[in-house]
Formats: structure tokens, C-alpha cells, sequence
């Protein structure tokens, strides 16, 4: 019956998809007149050399349970875009990036009417946070929801395009949600739709369903739980069955300002987890976030973000509540953290930020320290080099 209902679903997914892409796709009668290369390519690279200091946290820098170092080379990517004959392609490389391949995006898109075509390894619709660049974000690391809860990179196929004027699209199929880690469930459709009612403000509403399938010879494949500072409060458990994303995010951009909001709930079941090999309740892992950010002038601007990550089952609280990779009733968790942040581009290829967070815990056994569950400050500054986009090869 499960199998059923998961079919079902996956072809429901496709259907919406079809059923978008094929009227759009119609409406393009008009012959275009641009003029297209046969063939460019661009090498694309950028390095980010990360500095932290966490005040008053006793948890080394660097381990599984604070992950990122108080020195490091964060991000190391390089590769290039292009396009062959109207066919756009990517092909980038990060032998740097925290989990996950080598291979962070390697993909091929072509247009063969109002609508865009990929297929390859790219990251799935979904989360704004997460859909933002590492290059371009605001802070110096995602948000709980970007980080933890989005799906992430992986092998698929998507439809991207537009609905009249004010609403956009993108709906795919993908082999997982995270390729090259333990936590990736199986086959995952998902999808974004975005309306845009005036010029600065766009509403989006994005989810995603997947298959998950626990083995004991492997790592827990549940969710974790970090913040921005990469401080981990809540371990990953045993999940199986289904994965179900549902999310939505705004944006506002008056002027010099940007005002942002997200939230996502993600729900992993738990089916023969228990020790009798029975149903337990489904996890749950909720995480919101707002942010605000002024440009006070080219290439520099200022921002603040609050963020919100929690987890928990759906069953009721007993006095049994564990923190096992099987417990019968997980003991619920959350954090709370408040980040400023500023950014300066030196040059359109070099970019200084800065950031200053503050972290809370609900839990004081999943603190950092045993007697206090907030006040744990991080510093970090980042610089950020990129190759000058002025080289690259074109034929006609």
C-alpha cells in the first residue's frame, strides 16, 4: 500500500510538471532573433579563506561536534560554464566543501521552448537560503534551514519556466537529496512556484517527497542539527520511510533594503525502528529564519538574521525521552541564534565579510557547556577571491 501511495505521488509530481511545461511551452510562437555563439566556454573559480573565534565554548574547533576550524580553506571551487550550439552547461569542482562529492554541480540545460530543460547534478528547488550561492549569500554560513534541512545537491532531472508574467516554475525528479552522504534518502520529487506580484516582492511556496531505507551497518541517516556556527545539538537518528519537505519563503527589495523570510518543516518517518522492529513515532525538524540587509553603497552593505531550528517526534512526552539513535521517544531539542553581519567588496573579484553571532539551546545537556544554555558567541571573517569573469573563449 505504501509502494502504491509512493508511486502515486511521484507520478502526481510529474503530471503537475507536464501538465505547466507543455502549455507554456506553446505560447512560444515567436521566432527569436538573437543571435547565439556556437560555441563558449568561461573557467569559473573562487577560494574562501575562513577566520573564527568561539568565545568561551569548550567544544574543540574542528570535530564532529563543532565542525568548521577556527582557521580553513571553507570553499575551493573552480570549473567553468558555457554552451555548445544553444545546450548551457556547467561543470564545478570542490575538493574543500564540508560532505557531500568532489563534484558539486556538473550539468547540461537547453531551452526548447518558453522552458528550460536540466539534467545532471545540480541543486533541487526548494529553499531560498539554500538556492542562494556560496559565492553571493549575506552571511558567512547558511542558515539551519539551508544547511540541515533543504535538500541538497543531487543526480535529476527538472523543468524550469514561467507562468504569465508574475509566476515561475521548477519541478524535477532526482536519485536523492544529498548525493555522497549517509543522511541521502532514495528517489525525491520536488518542486518550487514562485509568484511575483509587484517587481520587488516574490512569495514562494516549495516541498519535496522522498524514500528513506535504514541499514545498521551504516550511520544514522536522520537530519542534524547546527546552526550557523556549525555547533551540532541534536544527533541524527535511524529514519525510514518517507521524507516529506514542506516549505515557503518571502522576499520584499525597496530600495537599498532586502527583507527576507523562511520557513520549512521536514517530516522522516520511522517505520521498524523500534527494538521489536516496530513502527515508532515520525521525527519532525522545524526551522524558520528573518533577515534584513541595507546596501549603503556599491558592493557594501550591512545585515542582521534571527533563525530557529528545532526537533522533535510526534509522539506524546514520557519520561523515557532518550536521545538514541532508536529511541521510543526522542527527546525534543531546539536552538535559537542572532547573527550580524557586514560585507565589503574591495573589487568585483574580492569580498571581506564579517560576522558575529549569538547561540541559545532549549537543552542545557546539548550545550556546549553543562551549566548555561545560551550566550555562546562566535566571530568569523571571510575573504573571498574569485577569478576575474573576463576571460573565456567564444566562436561563431
Amino acid at each position: 500500500m505504501r509502494s502504491m501511495t509512493r508511486v502515486v505521488s511521484i507520478g502526481i509530481w510529474l503530471a503537475v510538471g507536464l501538465g505547466i511545461a507543455v502549455p507554456v511551452a506553446a505560447q512560444n510562437t515567436e521566432p527569436s532573433t538573437t543571435v547565439q555563439p556556437a560555441f563558449e566556454i568561461a573557467p569559473e573559480a573562487y577560494i574562501q579563506l575562513d577566520w573564527r573565534n568561539y568565545r568561551q565554548s569548550a567544544v574543540a574547533p574542528g570535530t564532529g561536534r563543532l565542525e568548521f576550524d577556527t582557521f580553513e580553506v571553507r570553499r575551493l571551487r573552480a570549473g567553468f560554464d558555457g554552451q555548445l550550439r544553444g545546450v548551457r552547461f556547467e561543470l564545478t569542482l570542490d575538493p574543500q566543501d564540508l560532505g557531500g562529492t568532489l563534484v558539486k554541480d556538473a550539468y547540461a540545460e537547453f531551452r526548447p521552448g518558453n522552458y528550460e530543460i536540466r539534467f545532471g547534478q545540480f541543486k533541487p528547488p526548494g529553499s531560498r537560503d539554500y538556492g542562494t550561492s556560496a559565492r553571493t549569500i549575506d552571511f558567512i554560513e547558511r542558515t539551519g534551514i539551508g544547511g540541515e534541512l533543504s535538500a541538497q545537491r543531487d543526480l535529476g532531472a527538472a523543468v524550469h519556466g514561467d507562468i504569465g508574467t508574475r509566476f515561475d516554475y521548477d519541478i524535477g525528479l532526482f536519485a536523492g537529496d544529498n548525493n555522497g552522504t549517509s543522511r541521502r534518502s532514495g528517489l525525491t520529487a520536488a518542486g518550487r512556484l514562485e509568484w511575483e506580484p509587484t517587481n520587488d516582492l516574490v512569495l514562494a511556496f516549495h516541498g519535496s517527497e522522498g524514500r528513506l531505507r535504514a541499514d545498521d551497518t551504516e550511520p544514522e541517516n536522520g537530519l542534524e542539527g547546527r546552526l550557523s556556527s556549525g555547533y551540532r545539538f541534536f544527533e541524527n537518528v535511524y529514519v525510514q520511510g518517507q521524507r516529506r519537505r514542506l516549505g515557503g519563503d518571502i522576499e520584499w527589495s525597496p530600495g537599498r533594503w532586502q527583507f527576507t523570510a523562511e520557513a520549512l518543516r521536514v517530516r522522516d518517518e520511522r517505520l521498524g525502528q523500534g527494538v521489536d522492529l516496530d513502527d515508532l513515532p515520525s521525527l519532525v525538524g522545524i526551522g524558520t529564519s528573518l533577515s534584513a540587509r541595507w546596501r549603503f553603497a556599491s558592493r557594501r552593505d550591512v545585515s542582521i538574521r534571527f533563525e530557529t531550528l528545532g526537533f522533535d517526534d510526534v509522539g506524546g512526552d514520557t519520561a523515557m525521552a532518550s536521545v538514541r539513535p532508536r529511541a521510543a521517544d526522542v527527546r525534543e531539542r531546539s536552538a535559537r541564534a542572532v547573527t550580524f553581519g557586514g560585507s565589503w567588496g574591495l573589487t568585483r573579484w574580492t569580498r571581506v565579510m564579517g560576522n558575529a553571532g549569538v547561540e541559545w539551546f532549549s537543552d542545557v545537556r546539548s550545550a556546549p557547556e553543562p551549566d548555561r544554555t545560551g550566550g555562546y558567541w562566535t566571530l568569523s571573517t571571510r575573504l573571498q577571491i574569485e577569478l576575474p569573469g573576463i576571460l573565456g573563449w567564444r566562436i561563431r
